[in-house]
């Protein structure tokens, strides 16, 4: 199918009476507005109030269970986990090259530096063959650390993004972690409500954070939360977000270490905390908007569409379609420019993390998967509006 014809045929998907259609927007109900409203006749709006609490309880509900600390971003988040396992400028830490820069961006705000994995094809997260390989290739001890020979850095951690909403094999790099004496922390900001084998990636991982931006099937306008089993560590994490204050009363300012005003205030806690109740009715209406899209990709030509693997329950946050090879770049790029131009809110798969001008590169490594997701990958209108 020429890609012409493709553009027709994805128009044709869409009830001209429902365009435009953005590429994610928030559902947000009276319920809602109402929370939010309460919160401001309570005057509780800063960073403090009972709101808060709720809210992480809220989400330690969603998350096995395990107990959680609320913040303003995601990106924050990620930079508190970091932070908290005391990783520096002499570490890396393994991660993904396709996702969004915050992971990136979080590991760079420590010093450290990221060694990227390709990913797998099937759940989109670090191919754990390539994991062991190198680690068996390039890892030794030294002093009683890992040392990368390769980069000639202590290793530290390992970072997986569950892509699109869908968990990678967290049991099996959890093992990897626990072999080589790694941390794992796991960024779940697309898998709000997403399981792996009936658990969520807080069930294996040192550290899991998650966001609740504005385009996420939770929100709270702009928030993020850090989800872990170690207590002391979690208290670690609260003291640094909240500027590492440790005057003995709430009248009085001493700070004994670089802290951040990373905590997440009551207003959008109350918004949040209306939001995640329906979690399980919002996973559901993505699920069926991917079940709507599967069913028309299955009878197109030229273009195949994500599908989780076995034993993965995604909330399918973005719907990720694989144009054939035989559709150039350019005309991928005409294909978005179109549909955009159509009111049919679509975008291209990040830029791969290696290729970003302020990361140093490692001749050493081959992306083959990440670069066909690039090339042939992209997003279509995921908003339940198309329901």
């Amino acid at each position: 199918m020429n890609s012409e014809k493709l553009l027709n045929e994805i128009i044709s998907w869409y009830p001209k009476k429902e365009l435009p259609i953005n590429i994610n927007e928030p559902l947000i109900s009276s319920s809602d507005i109402d929370a939010v409203i309460k919160t401001l006749d309570d005057n509780w709006v800063s960073t403090a109030g009972p709101i808060v609490n709720e809210f992480e309880k809220s989400i330690s509900k969603v998350f096995d269970g395990i107990e959680s600390v609320a913040v303003n971003s995601g990106t924050s988040a990620l930079h508190l986990a970091i932070q908290s396992l005391d990783i520096s400028n002499e570490d890396q830490i393994i991660t993904t090259p396709l996702t969004f820069v915050a992971p990136l961006n979080a590991i760079k705000y420590v010093g450290a530096e990221p060694l990227f994995i390709d990913i797998s094809l099937e759940d989109l997260s670090i191919d754990l063959d390539l994991l062991e390989e190198y680690a068996n290739k390039f890892f030794d001890y030294k002093n009683g650390m890992v040392f990368d020979k390769n980069t000639e850095r202590t290793v530290k951690a390992v970072l997986v993004v569950d892509v699109f909403g869908t968990i990678g094999k967290i049991k099996e790099y959890r093992k990897f972690c626990d072999k080589f004496e790694l941390k794992l922390i796991v960024d779940s900001a697309e898998s709000l409500g997403s399981k792996r084998n009936d658990h969520t990636s807080a069930k294996y991982s040192d550290i899991t954070t998650t966001s609740f931006n504005g385009n996420k099937i939770v929100t709270s306008g702009s928030g993020g939360a850090i989800i872990s089993k170690d207590k002391e560590l979690l208290n670690k994490i609260r003291h640094l977000s909240t500027t590492a204050n440790i005057a003995s009363d709430k009248y009085s300012y001493f700070h004994d270490s670089v802290g951040f005003n990373y905590r997440l205030a009551a207003l959008n806690a109350s918004l949040g905390n209306s939001q995640i109740k329906l979690i399980e009715q919002k996973v559901n209406l993505y699920r069926k908007i991917h079940e709507n899209y599967s069913n028309l990709v299955d009878s197109s030509e030229g273009i195949k569409i994500f599908k989780e693997p076995k034993g993965s329950y995604s909330n399918y946050w973005l719907n990720l379609f694989i144009l054939d090879d035989k559709i150039s770049n350019n005309d991928k790029e005409s294909l978005l420019l179109n549909l955009n131009k159509e009111g049919i809110g679509s975008r291209n798969v990040w830029s791969p993390l290696y290729d970003l001008p302020y990361v140093k590169k490692n001749n050493n490594l081959k992306y083959p998967n990440t670069e066909l997701i690039y090339s042939q990958g992209f997003n279509l209108a995921s908003t339940p509006k198309i329901l």
